[in-house]
């Protein structure tokens, strides 16, 4: 291991090695590998993704692929769920599944000399589980609690009433954790079913940072999974939403505070207008910026306030948020669609602009530092048809943007007669 110790405080301190460009390799059954050699410390970040996440369902089993993304941990036919944590904390590693709205997947961080085994740990959970029906009762009850729990964040009840205003009842209309209605009537035959849908080695990628050899990563994923039956697998896309006016749409809380929300229908992650609509998202979120000056500071309508820019495979959106007193939403709302105009009409400032390139470009130099979020991101690119160094040339990309540039994107996508007004007010 590449590794020097100091004898003063003996704490364990890179050395200075550079790091490999990324491999990209493809197994015989379809199944992608992204290889990075990075022996600065003796760690393996594994990242393994697949298409799906609320994408891959519909009204009536929206829910379970989170639900299967986490029953995938509780046992194999060779682990029980027990084994698996142990194994894994015996190594002083770690091992988790997700779901979200574009994809979901497996993810594991040891010690170097333990590749092979977490290796072989990712593939049992991933290939062969077992679906047990007591650990299938707790992790739904659990979905169930946090779905309960979601309803007192104003915010993201205000959120998800947008969405399924926007969406309607498929794609990014639905929640990632589902409703407790969809849930508490699935099945483990409706978590197998949407494995077998999901679990295809054509769509999925693994990549495989850290203090590694390539060939031997290569010659280990071939062996683990080269078996893996292919067949052949597209994951359906949501619907583009069809917003054609304004809508209206309010929800009550127990709670003496209101969240307003505007959404407006937005672009994916293959448009080029992404960058001007993260850069515009960053100018428009922070403790400088023109909404935070105007409706909080100025006219004291609003306890925060900030936007949003919510990109996938299909279309998503962007959003303006704000927290502010019941009594308020009407003015709110009002300064909000004034500043959406302002914005349709002039744009940014320079110096808008040119903050927001410098926190988003630094934010994202920092990300990349991080092995396991460089890891998951190329993966994901990769996954996406990006391709994996698609994140490499990002800042470049943000760099280009220009004043006409946000302009242009802020008069398409903020349309004065097409987007959602979201409320959530106390009541009961």
């Amino acid at each position: 291991m590449e590794f020097a110790e100091t004898m003063q405080t003996g704490t364990v301190e890179p050395k200075t090695v550079h790091p490999q460009p990324i491999q990209k390799f493809e197994v015989a059954n379809g199944l992608r590998l992204l290889v990075k050699e990075d022996h600065r410390l003796p760690f393996v970040e594994i990242r393994t993704v697949l298409r799906g996440g609320v994408l891959a369902e519909n009204p009536t089993n929206n829910g379970v692929t989170l639900l299967m993304a986490k029953m995938l941990l509780q046992g194999t036919t060779s682990r029980t769920a027990e084994q698996i944590a142990s194994e894994m904390e015996s190594m002083g590693g770690s091992i988790d599944s997700y779901s979200g709205n574009n994809s979901f997947g497996v993810n594991a961080e040891v010690l170097s000399d333990d590749f092979s085994v977490a290796l072989n740990i990712v593939a049992d959970v991933l290939l062969d589980p077992l679906f047990p029906g007591a650990a299938f009762d707790r992790e739904r009850e659990m979905q169930l609690s946090a779905i309960r729990a979601q309803r007192d964040q104003l915010l993201q009840s205000g959120g998800r009433l947008m969405r399924r205003a926007l969406f309607g009842e498929s794609g990014y209309g639905l929640d990632v954790n589902g409703t407790e209605e969809n849930v508490s009537k699935l099945t483990v035959n409706d978590v197998k079913a949407q494995y077998a849908g999901l679990l295809a080695p054509t769509n999925c990628v693994i990549s495989i940072f850290g203090d590694v050899k390539t060939d031997a990563v290569r010659k280990a994923v071939e062996e683990k999974f080269g078996a893996w039956k292919n067949r052949a697998l597209v994951p359906e896309l949501g619907k583009v939403p069809a917003i054609n006016s304004i809508k209206r749409v309010a929800d009550t809380r127990d709670k003496k505070q209101a969240v307003l929300l505007i959404g407006y229908p937005g672009t994916t992650i293959y448009s080029e207008d992404r960058y001007a609509l993260e850069l515009l998202q960053e100018a428009l979120s922070d403790l400088g910026s023109r909404l935070f000056t105007r409706i909080r500071e100025k006219l004291g309508l609003a306890y925060y306030v900030g936007a949003q820019n919510f990109l996938g495979l299909s279309p998503g959106y962007f959003a303006f948020y704000t927290g502010t007193e019941p009594e308020k939403v009407q003015l709110v709302e009002t300064e909000m669609l004034k500043e959406a105009a302002a914005l349709r009409t002039e744009g940014l400032t320079a110096e808008e602009l040119k903050r927001a390139k410098a926190k988003v470009v630094g934010q994202k130099k920092i990300a990349r530092q991080d092995l396991g979020n460089y890891a998951m991101v190329c993966a994901l690119d990769e996954l996406y048809g990006l391709g994996f160094d698609h994140s490499d040339q990002d800042d470049a990309k943000y760099e280009a943007v220009t004043l006409d540039d946000v302009k242009r994107v802020a008069a398409k996508v903020l349309a004065e007669d097409k987007f959602v007004i979201s409320v959530v007010k106390p009541g009961k």
